[in-house]
């Protein structure tokens, strides 16, 4: 018999550049009734890319991420799916942003905007502005946009998506359920049993995901890895060690690299930084001017609600 997904606290990753080179961030987790990650912030009238090159650097983490883009008298939407390595976002200068992280698995109600021609599959490793929004997604931007704060702003989206049912808004219980072993294992899995206790070929379970998700189980796996030691270098830095004086070998501990050369490159792929240059970053920038969620710590994470 199949497992029948138990909904949870949502799934968390990292994405430590997103504050990099923007004015006024700001963030806040929900976790009830499901896991959302909003963020807010505004951008300058110039873009320097060249001098922070770690500017609006999106890591890969499994999302969707939901970008509501205010510029002059104009709203905008755009929808970001899981980047499979790093890159560096298309942005507006003099525009506010208000961002909302979707939990992996999940998903925006694509049938309200450009006739449902879009899916999370669609959307892996890409940056989709939608042209034109329908009235009902029109009318959302505008209600975000004319709430007085952030908080108000983060109201007037629960009560959108909240509209709609579980089913509209995630994929089925099995890749669920699937996909939050895969995070509690930190990883750590192996495909092929897991294939197996859902009656799955290998093949047949690595299409499912693909299918639904635009990326395979072992994707997830490794970026749900690569998340993991980022999660335990924030828990380091909480500590007052200085974690780039720390040897690589202690981010290896059973994590499945195969050696720490495969374990360097694939965290480069992630965050275009060696291990020892991101714990300088995070030494250096962990609490950044103008970032009210950082409260001097490795990530902007603020209180969980």
């Amino acid at each position: 018999m199949m497992a029948v997904y138990q909904r949870q606290n949502g799934m968390r990753f990292c994405q430590p550049f997103f504050c990099e080179g923007v004015l006024r961030y700001t963030q806040q987790d929900y976790y009830n009734p499901f896991h959302l990650s909003f963020c807010e912030f505004s951008l300058g009238p110039v873009i320097d890319r060249e001098a922070n090159t770690l500017f609006m650097k999106c890591i890969p983490d499994g999302c969707v991420t939901v970008l509501f883009i205010q510029k002059g008298s104009s709203c905008k939407i755009e929808l970001l799916g899981t980047p499979l390595e790093a890159k560096q976002l298309i942005v507006y200068p003099e525009a506010l942003y208000f961002c909302v992280r979707l939990e992996p698995g999940m998903k925006f109600p694509y049938s309200r905007i450009s006739g449902g021609s879009f899916s999370t599959r669609d959307i892996v490793n890409t940056e989709i502005f939608i042209p034109h929004l329908d009235a009902d997604t029109e009318s959302l931007a505008e209600k975000l946009f004319s709430a007085p704060s952030f908080e108000k702003r983060i109201e007037v989206f629960y009560a959108y998506i909240t509209s709609f049912s579980l089913e509209e808004l995630f994929v089925s219980d099995v890749l669920m359920d699937m996909l939050h072993r895969i995070y509690c294992a930190g990883g750590n899995v192996n495909i092929r049993s897991m294939a197996d206790e859902v009656c799955y070929s290998e093949r047949q379970f690595s299409r499912l995901f693909s299918e639904s998700l635009g990326y395979s189980p072992k994707t997830f796996a490794r970026i749900v890895r690569l998340q993991h030691v980022l999660s335990e270098m924030k828990r380091l830095s909480g500590t007052g060690i200085k974690i780039a004086s720390i040897p690589v070998a202690r981010f290896l501990s059973g994590m499945n690299y195969s050696d720490q050369a495969h374990f360097q490159r694939e965290f480069k792929d992630f965050t275009t930084l060696t291990p020892r240059q991101f714990a300088v970053f995070a030494t250096e920038k962990g609490h950044k001017p103008g970032c009210s969620a950082c409260a001097g710590s490795l990530f902007c994470s603020a209180g969980k609600t």
